[in-house]
């Protein structure tokens, strides 16, 4: 599976969540199929981090699009919380690009891990999507998702598969560990098992990159925002 398809199947679920979100609200099944989408992106940010040949562009390119995402993104964070205050994605996956990079660089273990630490609790105050949990996540994933880390030997491979699998089912409860007394079970185990989902695609990535539209992915999330925000004004209005 290259990172073509897996983007395809990122935006596709995540334009059923958001289309979810701008025509009935929170909750629907739009919004459990859409739990598919960020962990697809974690994933194929740390495949752009391993890949890239420049990475401060890779970064700007990431605070640039968060920039001109935030408007239509807060338009519609509005419509269905009354607030404005949320940062978009695209700053989740920089805070996290940020977090490998620290990881990978920084030798001293104190400065390192206060370091990431500092990150994780600026997206919870930030408020950026998904909160420290998606920048974790996207540690999570470079540091232990088998499809990232190739050259091993075949016992750290094996213990990779191990912690990958049960340390992601792991994180996908504390993503919504909160709401197990809030939400009825058949909205709870869904909301968990399809966020859970895409490991399997991840372990099927077969290192390609497929067919190139690198720019398209990156317009199409304030693009598709812009017409929900619209769509989401009629409907709520």
């Amino acid at each position: 599976m290259s990172s073509f398809v897996l983007k395809i199947i990122a935006i596709i679920t995540m334009l059923c969540d958001h289309t979810g979100d701008a025509i009935y609200g929170h909750l629907t099944v739009f919004n459990i199929i859409g739990r598919i989408a960020f962990p697809i992106f974690a994933f194929q940010l740390t495949v752009g981090y391993k890949n890239t040949s420049n990475l401060k562009k890779y970064a700007l390119r990431l605070v640039y699009f968060a920039l001109i995402s935030q408007v239509p993104f807060s338009i519609l964070f509005y419509i269905l919380t009354d607030s404005f205050f949320s940062l978009n994605i695209f700053f989740t996956l920089a805070l996290g690009l940020l977090a490998i990079f620290i990881y990978d660089k920084v030798s001293d273990k104190v400065l390192k891990y206060s370091s990431i630490a500092i990150i994780l609790v600026v997206a919870e105050l930030l408020r950026v999507d998904y909160k420290a949990w998606g920048v974790f996540l996207i540690l999570f994933i470079y540091l232990f998702c088998p499809s990232i880390n190739k050259d091993v030997s075949k016992k750290r491979n094996i213990i990779n598969h191990f912690v990958f699998i049960l340390g992601f089912l792991a994180l996908c409860f504390i993503r919504f560990y909160s709401q197990i007394t809030t939400s009825p079970i058949n909205w709870w185990l869904p909301l968990v098992l399809f966020t859970y989902l895409p490991f399997i695609f991840m372990l099927l990535y077969n290192g390609k990159k497929g067919p190139s539209l690198k720019y398209f992915f990156y317009i199409f999330y304030p693009l598709h925002l812009l017409i929900l925000d619209y769509i989401s004004l009629i409907f709520f209005n």
